[in-house]
């Protein structure tokens, strides 16, 4: 989806992809635990509303465990 313009990943360290315990990239593990930063994104934010009002998904509300908090796409993948 990033090759075709239909997916974007924002500040890979502060909204790291994380599965179960592992957390990409290394450098973003402090950032896993969402409560307690300024700088990244949340549920019902400014940016994931900007985004959704175009279409695009979150990766940090995909369900099954795994959160790409870094990550929207056209099409939730």
């Amino acid at each position: 989806m990033h090759a075709y313009g239909r997916a974007i990943d924002l500040n890979p360290v502060e909204n790291p992809y994380v599965s179960g315990s592992h957390v990409s990239p290394a450098k973003g593990a402090k950032y896993a635990d969402r409560c307690c930063h300024r700088a990244i994104v949340h549920a019902g934010d400014r940016v994931v509303r900007a985004f959704a009002s175009v279409g695009w998904e979150w990766g940090g509300s995909w369900t099954g465990g795994t959160k790409d908090y870094q990550h929207f796409s056209t099409n939730g993948n």
